[in-house]
């Protein structure tokens, strides 16, 4: 049997709502396959680039990475060949743009309570994915660029 490497990018794209976290995710087919934004890395594109124009195409929104989370493998059969498909994932930071902007590889695009999105994504690999994501928020609060909202209320008491 023939086997065919892919070589993939991602995103966990979150965006800061109150004291949680939003998370976006794609929708395919009916009844719908919730997975995140990944694609093909193209010839000369490295797996960042891919990533953020993946996420970019897919979502319609626009995204900065932050750190990279994991890289997933899996096999599946297509066309009566076997693949292996390597998938880099990285925590993204959400910066502009609107999800009805998906294009049409995509069903849907839409925003998730992080906690919804995990149970709403089908793979575990990528449910694991939203728990490393929030880890890495957990140990690195000012990882978006801003002063998380407890740490705010704090300094305002203080002052």
């Amino acid at each position: 049997m023939r086997i065919k490497y892919e070589v993939s990018a991602g995103g966990l794209v979150l965006r800061r709502r109150e004291s949680t976290y939003d998370a976006l995710l794609i929708g395919r087919g009916t009844p719908r396959v919730w997975t995140l934004p990944k694609g093909h890395v193209e010839a000369k594109e490295s797996h960042e680039q891919a990533a953020l124009r993946e996420v970019r195409e897919e979502t319609g929104c626009w995204a900065e990475l932050i750190v990279k989370l994991n890289d997933i493998s899996y096999w599946f059969y297509l066309n009566r060949a076997k693949h292996k498909k390597s998938v880099t994932f990285y925590l993204m930071r959400y910066l502009s743009g609107d999800t009805a902007n998906h294009d049409h590889e995509v069903d849907e695009a839409r925003w998730f309570d992080v906690m919804a999105a995990k149970k709403a994504l089908k793979y575990v690999n990528e449910k694991r994915l939203i728990d490393l994501g929030l880890d890495y928020l957990i140990a690195n609060p000012t990882a978006f660029g801003d002063v998380p909202i407890v740490a705010r209320t704090a300094e305002q008491r203080t002052s």
